[in-house]
């Protein structure tokens, strides 16, 4: 719908008492990764520092300044110009609250968005004095920008070039338009574009309830009425431009993070700056939903968790990201949590910063360049993972536990365990990429554990089809697949020449030929007469219809090869896909009318599974004890028997759960998968 219709939507009248319970964690994040401007897309953000010599300075203008900034409309993805005013100005922020911030008049939240002068000087104190000098010190100082070479027409937005716009604004969500059905919101956010529009640092916070969300101490007044509960949030919206100041931080450092690894480090600045103490669990009040979820406590009732959800489980991949139903999301937030405040207890501070400032390496290969001298960082992933289960009984005083380093398995700051009960420790069938199963084995006595994890990942099917009798990508969002067909590239004619039609996203979506001379092991991107310059080398992007298109395959003369036509998109938009017409290389045509003769790439080579680490842990009351598999029969005695299955990707790029088998005095366990053949196990150690 268009942002007009959006806006006029019609919202039903709510009855006079909405009954229930405001969820324990209301706000999210944005998910969308590119905005338009009244309608029109806004460029890619790619920050351009200038010489200073050409930077010109900026002045913040007085408190009471009315400008025009812009609001986001989530429904349609849109920003919209509106009014403004400046309320407070400190050393390094500015804070605009928008003129209108009111609900539509038939919501049933009434003065819920009042701004008081002295909640906005609370914010910019508590800006400059805690999470400004903290996010800098640990993590990086911004660059200065001060609004003068901004690319939004008219208006005025200079300032300071040290300080960070903050506009506060009703962001116009699904619970904008239609609560309580929709009972979240976007409690605030960071988008790169508005920086580039603006030239501005600028981040934005919505203006929902401040009353009860903001301070160390808000006002407490629950009801059962949605409409006018008002339950305490102490520090909620600080929390959230700390988490949010962290990505704005890091768009200047490394853009090309992962998002496992640059949420992990939102989280992480909530507890750096105090907001937000982890040691909590879903029985104390103040606990944190993220690794509530990664736990398997998400669907506990609690007094402090009183509309419990499904919302993912410590059965979770560091790979993956938002990868499940929309509320497993949280899980993945919680693994990577965990995994920052034990890494931040294991090794120091000064760890998470390298890995901030690290512009080279993301995800994986980022915490593989971070681990200090001699550490590995596959060892350190199993005692995170073994962590994660025993650090609540055998991290307090008093608790042991023998198989392992103490210190290796717990963190004074997290206090965790497994909620076993819940499937989601291991219902996907396989183990996760660079995650575990935990999968407590029957009560009573054991004799023996056998183990056979997959050599190699089932290989995924050919995603392409036939559309109008052409070869089709499909044009599905966030996709990366690929039609790989044999081929000899001739001596005398070694070009590769075909028709396309096809419909990318210019600059974001692309369509790469690649050739294979190992038999599929690995691939090369090669140019064309129509490729530019892509994220993974040179590819078509934009729009052409019947367009003639040529790769020169002069390097590959006289052999034969594997060619790959590879369509990669992102979640965004999509505008039609990739077709492929008649194909040749030098005389011989391939086949494009049929999907006869092509194949996905790993149906021909199929991707090897790195490594697996089966462990067992007895867990009891302060104490636990870790053995391989064999050494089953020293656990007797143990109330609980639990098997943390580990599949190891060093690259993290892999996407596939890995099958195996558990099975235990004959019978197979839940987890894993009946597809599962390859290397036995029988000893828990690393296997090959």
């Amino acid at each position: 719908m268009s942002p007009a219709q959006a806006q006029s939507r019609h919202v039903a009248p709510a009855p006079r008492a909405q009954q229930g319970t405001v969820p324990a964690e209301d706000g999210r994040e944005l998910t969308r990764t590119r905005l338009t401007l009244n309608g029109h897309p806004l460029p890619a953000a790619r920050y351009r520092p200038l010489p200073a010599a050409r930077k010109a300075p900026g002045r913040t203008p007085p408190v009471g300044t009315v400008r025009k900034w812009v609001g986001l409309n989530d429904i349609t993805g849109d920003l919209y110009r509106k009014e403004y005013t400046l309320r407070s100005v400190g050393r390094h922020i500015e804070v605009w609250v928008a003129n209108d911030i009111a609900f539509p008049a038939n919501d049933c939240r009434k003065n819920a968005t009042e701004i008081t002068d002295a909640q906005v000087a609370d914010l910019t104190h508590e800006f400059d004095t805690n999470i400004y000098p903290k996010e800098t010190a640990a993590f990086s100082v911004p660059p200065d920008r001060s609004g003068t070479t901004g690319t939004m027409e008219d208006g005025d937005f200079t300032g300071d070039g040290d300080k960070t716009v903050t506009l506060v604004d009703n962001v116009r969500d699904d619970n904008y338009f239609d609560f309580p059905a929709k009972p979240t919101y976007i409690a605030g956010f960071f988008s790169a574009q508005l920086n580039e529009l603006f030239d501005r640092n600028v981040m934005t916070i919505d203006a929902y309830d401040w009353a009860h969300r903001l301070g160390r101490r808000p006002a407490n007044d629950a009801t059962d009425d949605l409409c006018t509960s008002r339950p305490s949030r102490p520090r909620m919206y600080e929390g959230t431009f700390a988490h949010e100041w962290q990505h704005l931080l890091e768009y200047y450092v490394d853009p090309a993070e992962s998002d496992w690894l640059n949420e992990g480090l939102s989280d992480y600045a909530q507890t750096l700056v105090g907001y937000v103490d982890v040691h909590r669990s879903v029985y104390h009040r103040g606990y944190d939903t993220h690794i509530a979820c990664y736990l398997g406590f998400g669907n506990v009732k609690t007094t402090y968790n009183a509309n419990p959800r499904e919302c993912g489980g410590p059965q979770n991949s560091l790979n993956l990201w938002d990868e499940g139903d929309a509320d497993d999301v949280l899980a993945d937030y919680g693994i990577s949590y965990a995994l920052m405040v034990y890494l931040r207890d294991r090794f120091g501070p000064a760890l998470l910063s390298t890995l901030h400032r690290d512009a080279k390496h993301q995800g994986m290969p980022a915490l593989v360049a971070a681990m200090p001298p001699g550490v590995r960082l596959p060892e350190v992933l199993h005692d995170f993972q073994i962590m994660t289960l025993v650090d609540k009984e055998v991290g307090d005083p008093g608790g042991t536990i023998t198989g392992v380093p103490r210190k290796r398995v717990t963190s004074p700051s997290l206090r965790s365990t497994v909620n076993l009960a819940n499937k989601t420790c291991y219902e996907t069938p396989g183990a996760a990429p660079n995650g575990a199963d935990f999968v407590r084995l029957p009560r009573g006595a054991l004799h023996t554990v056998t183990f056979k994890g997959a050599d190699t990942l089932t290989p995924a099917p050919l995603a392409w089809k036939l559309e109008g009798g052409r070869l089709f990508d499909g044009d599905t969002p966030g996709t990366d697949a690929a039609a790989v067909h044999p081929a000899e590239v001739p001596a005398a004619d070694p070009v590769l020449r075909f028709t396309s039609t096809y419909a990318f996203e210019d600059g974001f979506d692309y369509g790469y030929v690649a050739v294979s001379d190992d038999g599929g092991k690995t691939y090369r991107i090669v140019p064309g007469d129509r490729t530019t310059k892509g994220p993974l080398g040179p590819g078509i992007t934009g729009k052409a219809t019947d367009a003639e298109l040529t790769y020169d395959l002069t390097a590959y003369a006289g052999r034969k090869v594997l060619l790959s036509f590879r369509s990669v998109t992102d979640a965004a938009v999509n505008t039609g896909g990739w077709h492929l017409g008649a194909a040749t290389v030098g005389g011989t045509a391939l086949d494009t009318g049929t999907l006869t003769g092509w194949r996905s790439p790993t149906e021909i080579h199929p991707v090897a599974v790195h490594g697996w680490r089966v462990s067992l842990v007895g867990l009891g009351h302060k104490r636990a004890a870790v053995v391989p598999v064999r050494d089953v029969a020293a656990l007797r005695g143990f109330p609980k028997v639990v098997a943390i299955v580990s599949y190891d990707d060093p690259t993290g790029e892999v996407t596939q759960y890995a099958p195996y088998t558990l099975t235990v005095d004959g019978v197979v366990q839940p987890g894993g998968s009946a597809a599962a053949s390859g290397v036995a196990a029988h000893a828990g150690g690393s296997t090959p």
